[in-house]
């Protein structure tokens, strides 16, 4: 955690934004995004103007093997066709317009589709961004936010994949495989330098070094665990107030290093935190962070993180960021959601990432190269963003929050449940203006037949959200517009 790649001199307060609701709008965009031929449906046009199938460029290894049939090019992304889709339905129209103060402009509508995720398979809703004048997110197709919300009309996909029926949605039934149960409410993450690994359902026991460590899940629509202390060559960095005895540390894998707060955070502590790490390596001392946790009995467990790994401070917020992915498999246990849980496991060293993941979405009929009883392995390819996305990433979660109606609910939902409106705008909840930021591509297909997408896997938030072509010509919407809508985003961008 030398403080010197942090690219913040100290006393510098920053934020990250991290949206809770990831609306539709943080995805790819760029005029040459293009689709070629899809072998399951009829032949379609190049779906950007001036788009026309590109010939002779090299196939990605990854995610389409040259001999698997797979015809599908990911140099510029996809968009996924609604016209070409048997079970598309369309939810709202215009139902996002907003333009930033650097002209980029997001124009989208709602739509409701099948999602496969690895061997799942639901109907769900999502947005739709069908035009993006920015080209920094040219290399992916949309955005899988897996965090948990649990209104009636949450837009998590977490949520639609672990239960039969959305009555929210008057989604009924969903067609899971198998014995036509839910996937199990658990998933797990792991990662090193190049890549990743989804575990849905649970996880693999070969992955693991030893038995998971589960702590109590804490925090507010967060995967978060209370740290009790940190210290750095045995001084307190986290020197409560009077009364204070543990602070929220919220998971993260899309945050490059290590967040610590660096101010009292409303009478938490009695000093920042980051200001005392910066204090003590100003002195030229060089130790790992050792975080200190306690399990759901109450036993107390140390976690270190080595001198190497960066660390950022943050106004408020305490991030165990990518780091903390790449030393352990991380678990997200929300099977008792009155006791939702969090595991730490040192990842098993002869465990090779990647070899034995589900790959089965993108050449259908073809049964998956893995199974595991109650798991699906999905392939997650890693990469390191630059302050250009980091940016743009950050300014359209705030412009779009404010868009999307997946998000919303009644006034006497939210009275039943002793909430305040404004407790649940969902509104971006973090902030870091890092330099750099931590992304990981996983394999999704959408519509029937399945369109194959690259979209990034965010546990920060939890809207599925793809490019997208117009709806089909005359299809009506199941909702109205709110013109209101694109008036409050517009602010919600100027704001940014």
């Amino acid at each position: 955690q030398d403080l010197r790649t942090a690219s913040v001199a100290q006393g510098l307060s920053v934020r990250m934004l991290r949206t809770v609701v990831l609306v539709a709008c943080l995805l790819a965009c760029g005029e040459g995004k293009v689709l070629l031929q899809n072998p399951m449906a009829p032949k379609q046009e190049a779906s950007m103007k001036g788009g026309k199938p590109v010939s002779g460029q090299a196939l990605d290894s990854h995610f389409w093997g040259q001999s698997g049939g797979e015809t599908y090019d990911n140099h510029q992304g996809r968009f996924f066709k609604p016209s070409v889709s048997d079970t598309f339905s369309l939810i709202k129209l215009n139902n996002v317009n907003v333009t930033f103060l650097d002209n980029t402009n997001l124009r989208g509508y709602d739509g409701a589709d099948m999602a496969t995720l690895g061997k799942y398979k639901v109907k769900t809703r999502m947005g739709m961004i069908e035009h993006c004048n920015s080209r920094n997110f040219d290399d992916v197709d949309g955005i899988l936010g897996f965090g948990w919300a649990d209104q009636a009309r949450s837009a998590a996909l977490l949520k639609t994949l672990t239960q039969a029926d959305r009555p929210g949605w008057q989604i009924h039934g969903q067609p899971f495989a198998g014995d036509g149960s839910p996937m199990p409410r658990r998933f797990a993450f792991t990662a090193n330098n190049e890549l990743g690994e989804l575990h849905l359902g649970g996880y693999d026991p070969a992955i693991v070094q030893s038995d998971p460590v589960m702590m109590p899940m804490t925090g507010r629509n967060v995967y978060g665990i209370d740290i009790h202390s940190i210290t750095y060559g045995g001084v307190e960095l986290l020197n409560f107030d009077s009364g204070k005895e543990s602070f929220v540390g919220e998971f993260d894998s899309g945050t490059t290093c290590l967040l610590l707060p660096n101010t009292r955070v409303k009478g938490n502590f009695t000093e920042g935190p980051f200001g005392v790490l910066a204090a003590e390596q100003a002195k030229g001392r060089k130790y790992p962070l050792v975080y200190h946790t306690r399990d759901v009995d109450g036993n107390t467990h140390q976690y270190e993180m080595s001198f190497s790994e960066c660390v950022e401070p943050t106004d408020e917020t305490m991030i165990l960021g990518d780091p903390w992915f790449r030393k352990f498999v991380v678990m997200h246990d929300l099977e008792d959601l009155n006791g939702k849980r969090m595991g730490l496991a040192p990842r098993a060293a002869a465990y090779q990432l990647g070899a034995s993941t589900d790959r089965s979405i993108l050449t259908p009929g073809h049964e998956p190269a893995h199974q595991l009883a109650g798991v699906s392995k999905v392939h997650a390819v890693r990469k390191v963003r630059g302050h250009a996305f980091t940016q743009a990433l950050k300014e359209t979660k705030r412009g779009m929050a404010a868009a999307s109606d997946l998000h919303e609910q009644p006034d006497a939902e939210l009275a039943g449940r002793g909430e305040a409106l404004s407790q649940t705008q969902l509104v971006d909840k973090v902030a870091v203006k890092s330099q750099s930021m931590v992304t990981y591509n996983i394999q999704l297909a959408i519509g029937t037949p399945a369109q194959p997408l690259d979209v990034i896997f965010d546990t920060g938030s939890f809207m599925l959200a793809v490019f997208a072509d117009p709806p089909p010509a005359g299809m009506q919407p199941l909702l109205k517009s709110k013109p209101k809508k694109a008036k409050l985003a517009q602010e919600a961008a100027a704001k940014g």
